[in-house]
């Protein structure tokens, strides 16, 4: 799955968090809200075709995190390691498969901080499940867990959680919008409901929001 930024982004995911995050077949996303640049779009995700969102302008320099940093999602047995990333070359924000990695551009924030965290995994690889196989299964009102740099956990809550068309996601306010106030999490994959394209990539991609309690 990738993402992109909303030039005029998304994965074109897509910059979360995701089905999110593809490559032969993982779906993309695009945002870029509140941003001069337009956001990534999203990986690919990759059952069967691929997904693959450029984004246009700038690309983020990998960023090393400490590896207590996880997320968790009880309600679908998910915890898993994550880390932080920029886009790759082709300009698309594709984290490697078995991977978490939150998006370290557009100002966008390290999980756990004020302001918007995008989140993003593959829903598949290789016609195999990835970390965010499960994803599309997260309904409103479940929490979410990250456990940040000091080992302390933040709590959230799911406030959103459906499959969207990705060239909406590269206009989601509430993923690419200016955040000062709350701890968000934009957490973003590939989704298959809505069918795949002509080159192959899915249609639309799954968005979990959750705010922090």
């Amino acid at each position: 799955m990738w993402l992109r930024p909303l030039m005029a982004v998304g994965v074109t995911l897509t910059v979360v968090v995701v089905a999110l995050l593809l490559r032969p077949d993982t779906g993309e996303v695009r945002a870029g809200v509140g941003v001069s640049a337009a956001p990534p779009s999203f990986v690919r995700s990759s059952p069967t075709p691929a997904t693959t969102t450029r984004s246009p302008t700038r690309e983020t320099a990998e960023e090393p995190a400490p590896a207590a940093y996880r997320l968790a999602i009880p309600s679908i047995g998910l915890d898993h390691a994550m880390s932080g990333g920029g886009l790759s070359a082709d300009g698309t924000i594709d984290p490697p498969p078995g991977t978490v990695m939150w998006f370290n551009g557009l100002d966008r924030v390290r999980p756990g901080s004020v302001g918007t965290a995008v989140i993003a995994a593959h829903v598949a690889t290789a016609n195999n499940r990835d970390v965010f196989a499960d994803l599309a299964d997260v309904d409103v009102g479940d929490a979410v867990h990250v456990v940040v740099a000091d080992g302390t956990t933040a709590k959230y809550t799911v406030t959103r959680a459906s499959a969207i068309n990705k060239d909406d996601v590269t206009t989601d306010q509430t993923v690419w919008g200016t955040n000062t106030s709350r701890s968000r999490l934009a957490i973003i994959t590939c989704d298959d409901t809505q069918g795949f394209r002509r080159d192959g990539h899915r249609v639309a991609n799954f968005v979990v929001i959750a705010e922090r309690q």
